[in-house]
C-alpha cells in the first residue's frame, strides 16, 4: 500500500494524464488502445520531514519542474498528523498543534504557477485496525469535517478538492464486518463535503495489494464502500513486484467495467518505485502508464518529489528519460 511503501522508504507518486477530466465525469469505454502513450497530469506530495523543511524557493522549484513535464496537480497527502497529534497548516487554537505549514507555501506555489492543490485531510497511518470500529470512525469522521471546515475557511477558492487518505485494501473489501462501517464513514464525510465548503470533489486511493479477491470483486467492493466518492484513483501496484503490467490491465478492465456509467472518475495511481530499490525504471513506468490505456479518466503518480525530482534525486536520469517519452508521443 502507498502509506506502508511510503513509511519503508517515502517512495511512491503517481502521476495523471495530460487529459484533465473534471470528476463526475461518466467513466470512458473499456477498449484496447495500442497508440495510447499517457501521462501523469498529478502527484502526491507526502508530509514527511525533508519537506517540512522547504523554503518558498524550494516549493517552486519543485513545482515548475513537475509543470514542465504536464503535472499540474498536487495532491497534498494529509493536513493533519493524528499520529503526531500535529496539524501541518495554521489550524485554530484549541485544535491539534501546529506542525510545520505545508499548505500555506505549497498554495501559494501553485497559484503562481496556474497549478491545481487537492487537500488531504486527517492522517492514522494503522487505520485499517479501526475499520470495523463505528466509534472509532465516528471520532475520525468529526475531524475530518472539522479540518475540511477550517481549510476552506482559510484557503477560499485555492483548493481543487479533497483527499481522503484512508487506504481501502482488498483485505478490508474481504472482511464482511468492515463493509458497513467503512461504507458509512466515506459515505457520510463525502456527503458533508458535497453540501459545504464550496461542494468541493473528493477523492480516495484503494489498492489491490493483497490479492485476497478476484479483480470484479475487488472493483464491485471499491464501488460498493467509494461509490459516493467523486474520483477513485486506485493504486496500480507495479512498483511492489507482485504484479505485471498485464495484470494491471486486468485489474482496471475490472473497474472501468464496473464504475460504467456513474458519476465516480477512475484515476490510476501510478507507482514511480520499484521496491526496494528506489526509483522505477524508465521503460517499466511507460509500460504501466499504458497499461491503463483506455480505461481511467486520469492518472497521478507517487511520487514525482522522491522518485523523480532532480533537486531531490540529485539526478536529472528520471526525469529526463520521462521527458523524452513525453516529447516522444
Amino acid at each position: 500500500m502507498m502509506l506502508s511503501a511510503r513509511r519503508a522508504c517515502l517512495v511512491v507518486v503517481s502521476a495523471l494524464s495530460l487529459l484533465i477530466v473534471i470528476p463526475g465525469v461518466t467513466q470512458p469505454a473499456a477498449a484496447a488502445v495500442t497508440s495510447c502513450r499517457p501521462a501523469m497530469s498529478s502527484t502526491f506530495l507526502q508530509p514527511s520531514f525533508p519537506v517540512f523543511g522547504w523554503s518558498a524557493a524550494r516549493y517552486g522549484e519543485e513545482l515548475s519542474a513537475m509543470k514542465a513535464v504536464g503535472i499540474t496537480s498536487v495532491i497534498d497527502q494529509w493536513t493533519l498528523d493524528m499520529d503526531a497529534n500535529l496539524a501541518h497548516y495554521p489550524a485554530p487554537a484549541g485544535w491539534y498543534p501546529r506542525g510545520a505549514d505545508m499548505v500555506t507555501p505549497l498554495l501559494q506555489a501553485a497559484a503562481k504557477r496556474r497549478m491545481s492543490v487537492w487537500l488531504g485531510l486527517g492522517n492514522v497511518y494503522d487505520w485499517q485496525a479501526h475499520a470495523t470500529d463505528q466509534v472509532w470512525l465516528q471520532n475520525q469522521l468529526y475531524i475530518n469535517m472539522r479540518t475540511a471546515d477550517q481549510l476552506y475557511a482559510k484557503y477560499p477558492g485555492q483548493i481543487k478538492g479533497w483527499y481522503i487518505s484512508n487506504e481501502v485494501d482488498d483485505a478490508l473489501l474481504s472482511n464482511p464486518a468492515a463493509i458497513g462501517p467503512m461504507t458509512w464513514f466515506f459515505t457520510e464525510l463525502a456527503n458533508y463535503l458535497h453540501t459545504r465548503n464550496g461542494n468541493l470533489p473528493v477523492m480516495a486511493s484503494p489498492t489491490y495489494s493483497g490479492l485476497r479477491q478476484s479483480p470484479a470483486q475487488f472493483a464491485a467492493g471499491v464501488k460498493s464502500v467509494l461509490g459516493t466518492l467523486d474520483v477513485v484513483n486506485v493504486q496500480d501496484g507495479g512498483g511492489s513486484g507482485y504484479i505485471g503490467s498485464r495484470d494491471i490491465t486486468n485489474w482496471f478492465t475490472a473497474l472501468a467495467t464496473a464504475f460504467q456509467g456513474t458519476r465516480t472518475a477512475i484515476w490510476s495511481n501510478a507507482d514511480m518505485f520499484d521496491s526496494p530499490s528506489g526509483p522505477m525504471a524508465p521503460a517499466k513506468l511507460q509500460a504501466n502508464l499504458k497499461a491503463t490505456c483506455g480505461l481511467v479518466a486520469s492518472r497521478s503518480g507517487f511520487s514525482f518529489t522522491t522518485q523523480m525530482s532532480p533537486a531531490s534525486l540529485g539526478t536529472s536520469t528520471y526525469y529526463d528519460a520521462y521527458r523524452a517519452y513525453l516529447r516522444s508521443r
